[in-house]
């Protein structure tokens, strides 16, 4: 662990070492770290810096975009406070000791799963045999592919795995790079329409509920949370605030993400579109975004450990609070 957290500090080395050091002392700014480039998850965020909340509860927030590598691990060397990863993905570094906990769910159920094209017909996990599959050779990806093809009688064996090397698995169907691959609906599926790229879709979760994992999740460093608590509250109730004006005014709200995007302005046709459809994945109750059930959360990681995914029981503590959403 000691080896492999002094090559992640190396590998974080050009990250402003003031970010975190400034969060444990009251920070002015409090650095905020995006998984990916700016998409309709984020929508909430930006809201929140646009319309002033962060400003109305008392905290100066930075929105940065990703720099390379793990913003998990970013966040857990605490190079910065915020950022945002995924409950799967989170599950090596937490079985590692990463210090991170998950705040707030940014949506309520688990929106991923398989798109293919729409030429290969494949509707159901089953159907995936003889079809090539782009993968990102992850364990727990394949793990979760695995499950729910034997889950319905099929073999997982008869998949063709192919190395997902597209700039997007959506190019890559297009491109008959591969047949299927692992996307967010919200995002890929409305991107395939947009370049009209006939597509098949189908959940993960509509196949074993306890593939219903929270993705994507804000998390923060454990030391600043211990250290700032007040703090952390304001920042993740103002982001709250900004993800229920989001669900009330999708148009405004993916004007508000456009403003702050202006790359994706070429797209605005689709962004609108996976906003109008995000918005109701939020949260059910607006009242609730946030939200994370424990239930749902060791469903998963229980599955991971009893499938040996998983280097550690990870239900045997708990690696997320609902503490800072407020009511």
């Amino acid at each position: 662990m000691t080896k492999i957290c002094t090559i992640l500090l190396l590998l974080f080395s050009f990250w402003p070492t003031t970010a975190f050091a400034q969060a444990t002392d009251a920070p002015e700014t409090i650095d905020f770290v995006l998984d990916w480039v700016p998409n309709t998850n984020h929508t909430g965020i930006f809201v929140a810096e646009e319309l002033g909340y962060f400003e109305e509860a008392g905290v100066a927030v930075n929105v940065q975009r990703p720099p390379q590598g793990s913003v998990t691990e970013l966040i857990g060397l605490g190079n910065a406070p915020f950022g945002i990863s995924f409950q799967d993905t989170m599950a090596h570094r937490l079985a590692g000791g990463l210090p991170i906990t998950a705040v707030a769910t940014i949506l309520e159920h688990n929106t991923s799963g398989i798109i293919s094209a729409e030429a290969a017909n494949i509707q159901e996990p089953t159907d995936l045999a003889g079809h090539s599959y782009g993968t990102w050779n992850d364990p727990i990806e394949q793990g979760m592919l695995r499950y729910i093809i034997e889950s319905e009688g099929g073999n997982f064996s008869d998949i063709q795995l192919i190395p997902n090397q597209a700039d997007n698995s959506v190019v890559g169907l297009a491109t008959e790079q591969f047949d299927s691959a692992w996307v967010y609906y919200a995002w890929d599926g409305f991107l395939a329409d947009s370049l009209d790229v006939p597509t098949n879709f189908f959940y993960f979760r509509d196949y074993a509920e306890e593939l219903d994992f929270y993705s994507p999740v804000i998390i923060a460093n454990n030391d600043y949370l211990k250290a700032n608590p007040e703090q952390a509250k304001a920042v993740i109730q103002a982001i709250k605030k900004g993800y229920q004006y989001a669900m009330e005014h999708p148009e405004e709200a993916a004007d508000i993400l456009l403003k702050h995007a202006p790359e994706l302005e070429d797209q605005r046709d689709m962004v609108h579109a996976s906003q109008a459809w995000i918005s109701e994945q939020y949260a059910s109750d607006p009242s609730q975004w946030g939200h994370i059930d424990e239930a749902r959360w060791n469903a998963f990681y229980q599955w991971l450990w009893d499938k040996d995914l998983v280097e550690a029981d990870l239900t045997q503590e708990s690696h997320f609070t609902n503490e800072f959403l407020g009511d």
